[in-house]
């Protein structure tokens, strides 16, 4: 046990960094490889704290990618990526795959020691393998879109918005007897270029999947991957286990399953419990990003962030304001415009 003279000098960020340095020594042993460790790792404070500036942006790639030229002058030949995210940029995973081919790593492995949701789980997919805990969670991949309202910015599940046009309002308009007009008023109510928006991202995630991982599993199972993390979602926070990945083919390595990797989970679980302390303890305005490199010590990127006010509820159209709004429609030559967009938009 560490004396209360010890702890009050322990420098946070150089222990941290010399426990990526044992992680990378102990890596390097039970896996029988000579690779270099990068931790990425971010945290959100405030649950109604909009990250502006991505976790795993343009200019996080920069950073990373300059310690991953030095690994590779290094001579490391496989590289493993500590990953704790609730999400980010849906377009770094492939970037930074496209990064790590071409500087030559042999292979890729993301570890996973608590959670790695939506853009962190896009990641893990397009990895040689997975390295976790029994306990650890992934997400689905679901696009967030970020909005402008008269109420402030917010953000927008894609998989939601494409839910509520082309499941939720049919289905209301039915219950609700609003008829092919009614049904049409509401489609005029939504915002049509989020839509497009939300298709246009949903349609990029599945191009990454079927270029990248479908010619590494089964037919059967990678159409099963792509209902259960992409177009038949229940909610964008969902987690799921690591066991379904490897269900689905996957290279999965669980820790806490094999008392070869005992030390290896020790250190992991570690050093993950003081990065979760340096979130918690260090001041910061939303969100930080933790980039470490073994071989450069520590570096923290912090994004600016911007409170989202809570939406303000809307209750289901009534037959009457369907009816008035059908009325003021008639009375300035609305029929057209309610044809051409039930036309457009209904099957």
């Amino acid at each position: 046990m560490k004396t209360l003279f010890e702890l009050l000098h322990e420098s946070p960020g150089k222990v941290r960094t010399e426990l990526l340095m044992r992680i990378e020594q102990e890596i390097n042993r039970v896996f029988c490889s000579h690779g270099c460790v990068i931790s990425i790792i971010t945290n959100v404070f405030s649950p109604v704290a909009l990250p502006i500036g991505a976790m795993l942006d343009v200019h996080a790639m920069q950073i990373i990618e300059q310690a991953l030229i030095k690994f590779r002058s290094d001579g490391c030949d496989d590289l493993y990526v500590v990953l704790s995210t609730l999400g980010g940029e849906i377009h770094f995973p492939e970037m930074f795959m496209r990064k790590t081919r071409g500087l030559g790593f042999r292979r890729v492995s993301v570890v996973i020691p608590s959670i790695a949701m939506s853009a962190g789980t896009l990641l893990a997919m397009l990895a040689d393998r997975v390295i976790g805990l029994s306990s650890a969670s992934i997400g689905p991949i679901d696009p967030q879109l970020i909005v402008q309202t008269p109420h402030g910015p917010r953000v927008v599940s894609a998989i939601a918005y494409k839910q509520l046009i082309e499941e939720t309002l049919p289905r209301l308009a039915m219950q609700k007897n609003l008829g092919a007009d009614g049904l049409a008023w509401l489609y005029v109510a939504q915002d049509m270029y989020l839509y497009q928006e939300s298709l246009r991202s949903l349609d990029y995630v599945k191009h990454v999947l079927d270029t990248y991982v479908r010619p590494r599993l089964s037919e059967e199972k990678y159409e099963e991957l792509v209902k259960r993390f992409l177009t038949e979602v229940e909610t964008h926070s969902k987690p799921l286990n690591l066991l379904l990945l490897r269900d689905l083919g996957f290279d999965v390595v669980l820790l806490d399953e094999d008392s070869r990797y005992e030390t290896l989970l020790e250190l992991i679980s570690e050093y993950y419990s003081r990065v979760e302390k340096a979130f918690l303890f260090e001041p910061s305005r939303g969100i930080k990003v933790l980039l470490i490199g073994t071989k450069y010590g520590e570096m923290m990127q912090e994004a600016v962030i911007q409170a989202i006010p809570l939406a303000p509820s809307v209750q289901p159209p009534s037959k009457q304001g369907v009816q008035k709004a059908r009325e003021r429609g008639q009375s300035t030559g609305g029929d057209n415009v309610i044809e051409h967009v039930l036309s457009a938009e209904t099957p």
